[in-house]
């Protein structure tokens, strides 16, 4: 900064959170104007970080569980910014007593769900995972229903099961959030990260990725 080198506004808000104090300590402004503008800096630096991260994420960058669960926190629970996962990430109705199966909203076209189980949209959805053994969607079913209980719930699963007739086998860790929409609405994300694969006849397996 002594060598005015510009600082990447998401490069800012980390500094201004891992040191706790006010982002607008960044900018240089006229007394008189620095309390106006607080509230705008802060505004203003987080839509540019989410516009970075969103950039990061199309080129590829790894968003893990953990970058979930901050986002999480960070805006309460409420689908706002985020932009940067949102492909990465399905959303469903809340679940009834009398559900059998989940009811997306939208499958995202980046997400587990759609990349590993080939899914091209929601009436795929039924299609192949109806299809499922009835022990696989009382499982998925019970992490929808744990959130009448807690926010988030976060777990370790292995599925086996074929889709269009490829054998899928393999483990993944899943973020089942409640969520409100920009209506206030709820509705349940889940944000699935692929920890380990086999391929259909058993002889490669991806590496272990951070989740």
């Amino acid at each position: 900064m002594r060598n005015n080198r510009e600082i990447p506004a998401s490069t800012l808000a980390l500094l201004s959170a891992g040191l706790h104090i006010p982002i607008q300590f960044f900018f240089e402004l006229p007394a008189e104007t620095s309390a106006s503008a607080a509230s705008w800096n802060r505004w203003r630096a987080a839509e540019m970080a989410n516009v970075e991260h969103a950039a990061c994420t199309r080129a590829g960058f790894n968003v893990t569980t953990d970058h979930i669960l901050d986002w999480f926190h960070r805006e309460g629970g409420q689908l706002k910014n985020w932009e940067w996962f949102e492909d990465q990430v399905d959303l469903y109705e809340p679940i009834e007593p009398t559900d059998r199966i989940m009811h997306p909203i939208q499958i995202g076209k980046r997400s587990a769900t759609a990349e590993r189980l080939m899914l091209a949209g929601n009436r795929d959805f039924y299609r192949i995972v109806g299809s499922f053994e009835e022990k696989i969607l009382e499982r998925a079913i019970h992490s929808h229903r744990m959130l009448e209980e807690v926010p988030y719930i976060v777990t370790d699963e292995v599925l086996d099961v074929i889709s269009k007739g490829q054998r899928i086998r393999g483990g993944y860790r899943k973020v089942t959030m409640r969520v409100t929409d920009t209506r206030g609405e709820p509705v349940t994300a889940v944000f699935s990260k692929v920890t380990w694969l086999d391929t259909a006849d058993n002889v490669g397996k991806m590496d272990s990725i951070e989740a």
